[in-house]
């Protein structure tokens, strides 16, 4: 078995794949074989079964019987942290990109993503995502479209795009944009936080700080598949707003005495970030609204303006004024 394993680190597959699995029997079969049909075909294709209660895992071992390139794993429900945390550490390949179990990435992606990476001796490499169906009675309002603002041509400091997206609002923290090199995940011992939603906010601008090569491909690889039941599109709550505050507080801890660049940047994410959230928790009953609003004046004032205040307070009486008129 050790020489097994001594072969495999000396071969190591070119990407590994790591697709979180929960309760998407209806997807993840088209969502494998958007990955099984990849060009590039050096890669291993991690699936991590978090617990579904549904036919999920039955069809991911039947996608294993077939291709040896898919190693199955299951546990119990830990969450979407946990369950790509488990995938980093299972990695083998010289690049890692992280897939949903729903979504679908063009057949040429990888392939792509490997040469331009290779050849820029890349941290991290970005693309573009549109959106796989329309549903006009779901609007996240996101954009995915950032490419535009470099060029391909180029390598920049992960620091600098980060601070121009989030400056002209084009900033997306979706981790299936990024093809990372797993040296550098390594180095910075970057992981997902557990146990909360939004973990993709913290991952990905950490990401993008720690980078000091970064290049991007301007092509929309990625399909984002909208529905009903995902985590995108579920109602507004305060673990959502906890959420957010853990990133904040996360990202606090990354401020550094004389990095103006850094700071600088890190004030205006958080000050976007949570007067963005001031839409959601607006929603909330008013119990955790008054919960949100305490937090935001005591621990964030400086991120947020009094107009988002406001809009979290006083939604409801605004919202029944309106209905009266």
């Amino acid at each position: 078995m050790f020489e097994i394993n001594k072969v495999a680190e000396m071969n190591p597959p070119k990407v590994s794949v790591i697709i979180p699995v929960y309760n998407t029997e209806e997807y993840i079969g088209e969502t494998l074989n958007s990955i099984i049909n990849q060009t590039i075909k050096d890669i291993e294709i991690i699936v991590i079964n978090d617990g579904s209660t549904d036919n999920s895992l039955h069809i991911i071992n039947e996608y294993a019987q077939r291709d040896s390139r898919i190693t199955v794993f299951t546990q119990a429900n830990q969450g979407l942290s946990l369950t790509r945390n488990k995938g980093i550490i299972e990695a083998r390949g010289e690049y890692i990109y992280f897939m949903d179990s729903d979504d679908l990435l063009e057949n040429d992606a990888l392939n792509s993503c490997y040469k331009h990476s290779t050849k820029g001796h890349l941290d991290f490499l970005f693309f573009d995502a549109e959106i796989l169906n329309s549903n006009d009675n779901i609007n996240l309002n996101i954009n995915y479209n950032r490419t535009y603002l470099i060029s391909e041509k180029t390598t920049y400091r992960g620091i600098d795009i980060l601070f121009n997206q989030v400056k002209t609002n084009s900033f997306s923290s979706s981790v299936c944009l990024n093809f990372i090199k797993r040296s550098f995940i390594e180095k910075y011992d970057l992981k997902f936080y557990p146990k909360i939603i939004h973990e993709d906010q913290l991952f990905t601008f950490l990401l993008y700080t720690y980078a000091e090569k970064v290049s991007c491909i301007p092509k929309p690889y990625f399909k984002r598949r909208v529905r009903y039941d995902s985590i995108m599109t579920q109602r507004f709550s305060l673990k959502n707003m906890n959420g957010y505050f853990t990133v904040s507080n996360e990202i606090l801890k990354h401020r550094q005495n004389g990095n103006n660049m850094l700071n600088k940047t890190i004030d205006l994410f958080l000050f976007q970030m949570l007067n963005a959230t001031s839409y959601g928790a607006s929603t909330l009953p008013f119990k955790d609204r008054i919960h949100v609003v305490k937090i935001l004046i005591f621990k964030y004032f400086r991120y947020v303006t009094v107009k988002s205040l406001l809009r979290i307070l006083l939604s409801a009486l605004l919202n029944k004024h309106k209905s009266c008129l």
